[in-house]
């Protein structure tokens, strides 16, 4: 459990280095990509809790 919320914390601190990076080139696929990181960071961190529900 405790490797799964670090791979989270991976992925966004990923998708904040993709957002800065955002902010000088001005690439609507950053963009994309960075969104589609950060649902795959939450639903990594959530699957474990909703599976024990």
């Amino acid at each position: 459990m405790v490797h799964i919320r670090t791979v989270a914390a991976i992925l966004m601190l990923f998708v904040v280095t993709l957002l800065i990076l955002n902010k000088f080139l001005r690439s609507e696929w950053i963009w994309l990509i960075s969104i589609a990181i950060m649902i795959m960071a939450v639903l990594i961190y959530f699957i474990p809790r909703l599976r024990k529900m």
